[in-house]
């Protein structure tokens, strides 16, 4: 199909689809001239540190770009509904404890501007399809929004001028209470264990002779420690076959006696094991064990009919051990017999 189309004084045969082309360069031009816009982020998200309704908060932004530009800001814009502090000094920003995967954002630094629902920050220049990420200080700068799920912001990378180049929308969820409180309980412990029941001194003179000893073993989880006591029944080795008795040298007065120069029988004490493993440490101090607190191998503590303290832990402890060793001396004259004999009561407990 022709039109004829007159050209000044001459006439030329146009075909109609010619004239369809020609039409369509024309305004295909005004059709597909609608504004540029930024491409969107290869990723970006906002973490909030606090997600608690009202909450003061910090946070960290996170952006991978898409396109290769030299930027200079990035822009983030929080959702509707939180309160930002429009004094840009006040959104100062670390590069610390990102994610492993992520790179300190470059050129980062304190807010350039705020305003608003928007906060900028000066930005390097990002590698295409590298994780970007830094913080944001949570001191008077943002407070959460109400409780509520999908809130939407943005984050916008720019060029100067500012010219956007990649933007994406994060979305949040603010709740009530973002905190988990966990309790949890550990019960008291103690042990308390004899080496044996028994102890033997041999044949008593009139030079000391001292028992082979038996071990207290004490662990305790108490706070304060432990103490331990000792309580003898008689306070003497007494012969029931005849009636003779072995009275306890000395007086119960925090210091040991010592059967070099007394006869008697006496109780020493002696911390063979400070466990070390918990807070504890193991003394003998004065009303504390300093009455049985030998310090060789003639001396030991008076006897009592009445529990008297041997040895306190200042802390936790899995394994103090005791070695309680019994000493005598006897004059001349002491009677002659086979069943001199006394029992010894031991007994500690945990100072929670």
């Amino acid at each position: 199909m022709y039109r004829e189309i007159s050209l000044g004084n001459g006439m030329r045969k146009i075909s109609f689809s010619s004239i369809v082309v020609f039409v369509l360069v024309l305004i295909l031009p005004i059709l597909f001239s609608e504004e540029a816009h930024a491409a969107g982020l290869q990723q970006a998200y906002v973490r909030l540190d606090r997600l608690a309704d009202g909450a003061t908060t910090g946070g960290m932004v996170c952006a991978k770009s898409a396109t290769a530009s030299v930027e200079t800001t990035v822009k983030v814009t929080f959702p509707s509904g939180f309160a930002t502090v429009d004094t840009p000094a006040n959104w100062t920003v670390t590069t610390t404890n990102i994610p492993a995967d992520a790179t300190a954002w470059i050129g980062i630094g304190t807010a350039s501007a705020a305003s608003g629902q928007d906060v900028t920050f000066p930005s390097g220049d990002m590698v295409v399809g590298t994780l970007y990420c830094f913080n944001f200080t949570g001191t008077s700068t943002l407070t959460n929004a109400s409780a509520a799920n999908n809130l939407v912001g943005t984050i916008t990378t720019q060029l100067a001028g500012p010219t956007a180049i990649d933007s994406s929308s994060y979305a949040l969820s603010i709740v009530t209470n973002d905190q988990i409180v966990v309790s949890a309980s550990v019960p008291a412990t103690f042990s308390f264990a004899l080496s044996g029941n028994t102890d033997t001194m041999g044949t008593l003179s009139t030079t000391t002779a001292s028992s082979t000893g038996k071990t207290v073993t004490i662990g305790t989880n108490a706070a304060s420690g432990w103490v331990a006591w000792v309580k003898s029944a008689n306070a003497a080795l007494n012969s029931a076959s005849t009636g003779a008795t072995i009275a306890t040298a000395g007086t119960v007065n925090n210091a040991p006696s010592d059967l070099a120069a007394l006869t008697g029988y006496v109780l020493d004490v002696d911390v063979t094991t400070d466990s070390a493993t918990g807070t504890g440490s193991v003394t003998q101090a004065s009303d504390y064990g300093a009455e049985y607190n030998g310090t060789n191998t003639t001396s030991g503590g008076t006897l009592s009919t009445t529990f008297q303290p041997i040895a306190a832990s200042s802390g936790t402890t899995d394994g103090d051990v005791l070695t309680l060793i019994e000493r005598a001396k006897i004059s001349a004259v002491q009677g002659a017999a086979t069943d001199y004999t006394d029992t010894l009561t031991v007994v500690a407990a945990g100072r929670f």
